[in-house]
């Protein structure tokens, strides 16, 4: 799911960008969506068949002084997928508590024959990223990773004020490129899931001069209607094929009275 759920966030994204002021200015501190202790669990189905499971796993470390998010993704194929086309991803962010922004972030991708490692430093002050296979890059303040910013979102600019049809705005660097990655709200809906019917707010992607994802209907993103944000289901039809995520396990939510209550 994480690996997939990544790979469709970089998709979001109009087109690669190279400059951008980061909407809001300064961030607020406060967090209500997350906390240390949270797992997330998920399956991941290509059709019909089941073919991956992935997690998602916050703790706190120290980092000098301070202490720090520590938000790892992971994702591997299951069953005959495993087989034939084994997959094991690993995405890591270390996410400033306050402000809600990376400090460093590690991919280490092994997909069949292929493998990839690559780190990112944050350098705010000195407005630039410090990529481990491409150098430095200058870069807005506010640049986020793609693991982090879904985190950000949650924290930040998932709302429950938010208009229909009105975009959300992430300024990320993946792949050594900056993308702009937008997502259009559409109101909120009932969703079954494992653990009953779960009121939700619905994403799909901003299909403006998107050469993806020309049609709302190509991707949809599920999250509870609470204050944890957590992402319940996703529904993706790409030139691969059909694509279904869903979640299968939780604990350590920030809110335990959202709409996923009781943990699983």
């Amino acid at each position: 799911m994480i690996t997939w759920f990544i790979y469709i966030l970089s998709l979001l994204s109009s087109y690669p960008v190279f400059t951008a002021n980061f909407p809001g200015g300064k961030v607020p501190y406060i967090n209500t969506a997350f906390q240390s202790g949270e797992e997330l669990y998920f399956d991941v189905a290509y059709g019909w068949v089941k073919g991956g499971e992935a997690s998602m796993t916050i703790d706190l470390v120290p980092v000098g002084y301070d202490y720090m998010y520590h938000v790892k993704a992971e994702a591997h194929t299951t069953g005959m997928f495993a087989l034939f086309s084994p997959i094991q991803d690993t995405y890591e962010t270390y996410i400033h508590m306050l402000s809600g922004l990376p400090i460093k972030a590690i991919r280490n991708i092994r997909e069949n024959n292929y493998t990839y490692y690559n780190e990112l430093l944050f350098f705010r002050q000195r407005h630039f990223i410090r990529s481990l296979n491409s150098g430095d890059h200058p870069a807005p303040d506010n640049t986020l990773d793609i693991l982090s910013a879904f985190y950000f979102a949650r924290r930040h600019l998932f709302s429950h004020n938010l208009e229909k049809n009105q975009i959300i705005s992430l300024f990320t660097f993946f792949d050594d490129q900056f993308l702009d990655i937008r997502i259009k709200y559409k109101g909120k809906e009932m969703v079954r899931t494992r653990f009953g019917k779960v009121r939700c707010m619905k994403f799909v992607p901003d299909t403006t001069n998107n050469k993806t994802f020309t049609k709302e209907k190509q991707l949809q993103i599920w999250v509870t209607d609470d204050r944890n944000f957590v992402p319940v289901k996703i529904k993706a039809h790409l030139p691969i094929g059909s694509l279904k995520c869903a979640l299968t396990g939780y604990k350590g939510l920030k809110d335990p009275e959202g709409q996923l209550r009781n943990e699983k």
